[in-house]
């Protein structure tokens, strides 16, 4: 089969017959003869047959074996492609020859590569930078959402855990320097001081504005710390005055009620600023103190409470006791019920409520309030000692005692977590345990009711129902 591109078909050219060539015409009258010369025979010419005239050969009837070779198009050539121009390129060659020439003309500096280098590091460092604050920067997300949903403790420890986090890559990446390289920023300090005075007050708040900011705090800050320097005046001028009348005292007077009012009174007049709640708490307070007089000291808290009730960080813990001193346990557990409100996930305030239930006998109240704590902190020993006095109560010596003795640390327990178990271990028959735990007791100070209960003289019930229901 030919490769040749066939030609269009070759026009009809009319052909003529011989009979219908056209011959000369000859003229009808012959001219007259020229005389010619005479010429030998030999010597005239022949005369040629007429022929019709040879045809022009067509320009389009050509031999087909002289016909030039159709354009078809040209196969590239076998290689690779110019990386920089993608022209064709011999294989195992990266560059063409155009593009090497260029290249030769314009090269790249020492300085070049060195800039790229120096730029891939400087990128690795700020995704290492960037890496490192989304460490920082998780524990504030977590503290904001916290602050917001009102849980202060989680608030605090997640900013807590974010300045940690920043403090320790600071001591491993820059060890020795008192720069701060990494932060968690300014303004989570701000939101962790204002979560700690929601939680722990204006005072505890202000000694950390002080450290930080010295006179100088934040506009977010600024009333806190005003409410910081009118309280911590009269703060340090109750103490030196306390101070001072205690030491005018012989040995084993408690003072006198009235003469340590006058001093709260003088002291209020003296610092005009002092909030009026401040000047009422150190009036229970000295009341409380003395614990002579349970109903005044009542009737001195429900007065403060009134005044500031969203004071619990000043009252909250005497509070309690000496509502229980009073027998008045209502009011001290709407006190604890405020704080579980404000923070559920407090050891200290979970053993406080569960004291409370205690009292008013609901024990199954009590229980519910420590399986709920599980799910939100680790049992601490006076939680689990308040679970042991219920399972006393309700008679079941064993698994109290093996409660008691199980949470109990001598680097971190009570003198009333010793004394409560020396009355379980009595309790079940366990001489052994019981001396054992009574001489440790007794290495420190004798617990009257210890003894009692053994000499048959009380019951857990009078020890653990009544009187505040805590073992002395």
């Amino acid at each position: 089969m030919s490769d040749r591109i066939p030609l269009p078909e070759e026009p009809a050219v009319p052909m003529q017959d011989a009979a219908e060539t056209p011959q000369p015409e000859t003229p009808q009258t012959p001219p007259e003869e020229p005389v010619v010369p005479t010429q030998d025979a030999a010597e005239t010419p022949q005369t040629e047959a007429v022929q019709a005239p040879p045809e022009e050969p067509d320009i389009l009837i050509q031999d087909l074996d002289n016909l030039p070779q159709a354009c078809a198009p040209q196969a590239e050539e076998v290689g690779s492609r110019c990386v920089r121009c993608d022209k064709s390129v011999p294989e195992g060659e990266h560059f063409c020859a155009e593009c090497l020439e260029t290249m030769d003309a314009y090269p790249v500096s020492v300085g070049t590569w060195i800039g790229a280098v120096l730029g891939v590091l400087v990128s690795l460092f700020a995704l290492f930078v960037l890496c490192v604050n989304l460490l920082i920067a998780n524990p504030v997300v977590k503290g904001d959402d916290a602050l917001e949903a009102g849980d202060l403790r989680a608030c605090y420890t997640s900013y807590g855990e974010s300045y940690n986090v920043a403090k320790r890559l600071n001591d491993l990446l820059f060890p020795g320097s008192k720069l701060s390289f990494f932060t968690n920023g300014a303004h989570t300090l701000e939101k962790q001081i204002i979560a700690l005075d929601k939680l722990n007050g204006p005072y505890q708040a202000g000694k950390v504005i002080e450290s930080y900011y010295g006179e100088k705090p934040p506009k977010s800050l600024k009333s806190t710390y005003a409410q910081y320097k009118d309280i911590s005046a009269f703060v340090t001028e109750m103490q030196a005055r306390i101070s001072e009348y205690r030491g005018s005292l012989g040995a084993g007077d408690a003072g006198d009620y009235d003469a340590m009012i006058a001093l709260v009174d003088d002291a209020e007049e003296k610092l005009p600023k002092t909030p009026d709640y401040m000047a009422q708490y150190y009036r229970f307070s000295v009341s409380y103190s003395l614990a002579d007089d349970p109903a005044r000291t009542c009737g001195l808290l429900d007065k403060l409470i009134e005044m500031e009730p969203d004071a619990l960080w000043l009252y909250a813990s005497e509070g309690i006791r000496a509502y229980d001193l009073g027998e008045e346990y209502e009011k001290a557990l709407d006190i604890c019920n405020r704080l579980m409100q404000r923070d559920a996930s407090d050891p200290a305030t979970v053993a406080y409520t569960m004291a409370q239930l205690r009292l008013l006998r609901r024990y199954d109240d009590a229980i519910a309030v420590y399986e709920s704590a599980l799910k939100l902190t680790e049992p601490s020993s006076e939680m689990q000692r308040q679970l042991a006095i219920i399972w006393m109560l309700e008679g079941d010596y064993d698994k109290a005692q093996q409660r008691l003795v199980d949470s109990f640390s001598p680097a971190t327990a009570t003198l009333e977590h010793m004394a409560t178990i020396a009355l379980c271990a009595f309790a079940n028959g366990d001489d052994a345990v019981y001396m054992e735990y009574k001489m440790q007791l007794d290495s420190y100070v004798p617990y009257e009711q210890v003894d009692l209960f053994a000499a048959g003289e009380c019951t857990l019930e009078d020890i653990f129902l009544s009187g505040g229901g805590e073992v002395k």
